[in-house]
């Protein structure tokens, strides 16, 4: 499974990888490797944004559904060509396994013919993700000795294969003609039946009957969604392990709060990372000597900052006078990537904020460079100077609101809140939070913020 070709002098590599079938920490140790080294990444509509967001790499959209290709496989494919001819690292990253229904034989045939060198990196096909979080073991002993994966197109072709278990991939539309199939091939009305629907995600859903109740049912389509075939469905699938587990909303900051094995994290950024104010962001390294301590807020305000300090021409050497903070473990983390250990790691009090952190440590009559979004936390400035600190904000990066990844709240138990801009963005797609839903503010302005917008 884990092929890899020999790479061609002056040109690029190409692996073809698996993320998974949803669940961004089922990435394998592998394709998180080479992700993390991609030049340019081509991911499909089943890779969730939260995935691809992590990593540096250009990245290119390339999601196919059923009536609905922003790319054609051949599109694709001289794109993946395109790219490595031009000498690049190139990832492309498929949903669930590249070799199950995935079309990365397509793919490996056109890099052959290229002569373009490529490695296959398996991934965690769907039916696996879908078996595991719904509790619906494929085999079991005295029940299920067999398991075929299936899809469910075209339907004039439905295969019915003659095993205990059955998984129908792609099935959105042709559920009711995949169980017509099955039950003209014989197997009883009586079998258990289970649609699996967003597997391994948050808004995971399953859906449980009969072939007979399945079959009599209006047609509905489930969308992504996998059919499972087979007696096994129902010993385990009730109150599973995964729908147990509260699920908590992430608006910025980082999960470390919060523990792995008592809740799921979702990451909602609410926001698009695109270009700073250039003009601004000279002239502060042109008098960088003038400041005498350096701030940074969040892992974005690194990331942008140090992107555009060795742009410059400029390096490390040109901060060694300044005293360097860092509020929360994912800055700390960002700067250690850039060879630098903060002199202050700061993490916010409920009343103060960072603010409090400034004060604890006697930090006052500092002239302070802020890199930072274009949306200025007016309040932490405020603060900052209020302790006899002059502050410079620098926007080495803006906000930009997005909605391309929608998020269900009838899914989530609790949303958090890291700073006033994720309350403002997550307000502009959201006017309204269901009251059962419980909001934690990360500190006292973001409550303020919350409860200025929302109404609490």
């Amino acid at each position: 499974m884990n092929a890899k070709v020999k790479q061609q002098p002056g040109r690029g590599y190409v692996y073809i990888a698996g993320a998974g079938p949803g669940d961004p920490e089922l990435l394998t140790v592998k394709a998180e490797r080479v992700l993390r080294d991609a030049d340019v990444i081509l991911y499909d509509d089943l890779v969730s944004l939260e995935l691809v967001d992590q990593y540096n790499a250009v990245k290119i959209y390339t999601g196919k559904r059923k009536n609905s290709h922003h790319f054609e496989q051949e599109e694709i494919n001289r794109e993946i060509v395109r790219h490595a001819l031009a000498g690049k690292k190139v990832v492309r990253l498929k949903g669930g396994d590249p070799f199950v229904f995935g079309r990365g034989g397509e793919e490996i045939d056109t890099l052959r013919a290229h002569d373009i060198g490529y490695e296959i990196v398996p991934g965690i096909t769907a039916a696996h993700g879908a078996s595991a979080y719904s509790e619906i073991p494929l085999t079991m002993r005295g029940i299920s000795s067999s398991v075929a994966f299936c899809t469910g197109h075209p339907v004039g072709n439905i295969h019915v294969p003659d095993t205990d278990t059955i998984v129908y991939y792609m099935v959105a539309s042709t559920v009711h003609d995949v169980l017509d199939a099955v039950a003209a091939k014989g197997r009883s009305g009586s079998t258990m039946v289970a649609v699996v629907q967003n597997a391994t995600r948050y808004n995971q859903k399953i859906f449980t009957g009969t072939i007979d109740d399945f079959r009599t049912r209006e047609k509905t389509v489930y969308s992504p969604a996998l059919l499972i075939v087979g007696d096994s469905i129902g010993k385990f699938i009730e109150h599973n392990w995964y729908s147990r587990k509260k699920k908590v909303l992430l608006t910025g900051g980082d999960s470390s709060r919060y523990s792995p094995t008592g809740c799921i994290t979702v990451h909602f950024a609410c926001r698009k990372i695109s270009g700073a104010d250039l003009q601004a962001v000279e002239q502060a390294f042109g008098r960088i000597g003038d400041f005498s301590l350096l701030f940074f807020p969040n892992r974005f305000s690194v990331k942008y900052f140090f992107r555009f300090l060795f742009e410059s021409g400029r390096d490390v050497r040109s901060l060694a006078h300044m005293t360097i903070c860092s509020a929360g473990s994912a800055a700390a983390d960002e700067l250690r990537k850039a060879g630098l250990v903060p002199d202050h790691h700061l993490e916010p009090d409920a009343a103060g904020g960072y603010a409090g952190s400034f004060r604890e440590r006697g930090i006052t009559g500092s002239h302070i460079l802020l890199p930072g979004s274009n949306s200025v936390d007016d309040t932490l400035v405020e603060r900052l100077k209020g302790l006899g600190n002059e502050v410079t904000p620098l926007g080495v990066y803006a906000h930009e609101v997005r909605q391309d990844e929608a998020i269900d709240l009838d899914f989530i138990d609790e949303i958090y809140f890291s700073s006033p801009a994720c309350v403002r963005n997550f307000h502009s797609l959201f006017t309204s939070i269901p009251e059962r839903i419980t909001v934690t503010p990360a500190d006292l302005a973001t409550e303020e913020a919350f409860r200025r917008l929302f109404g609490h």
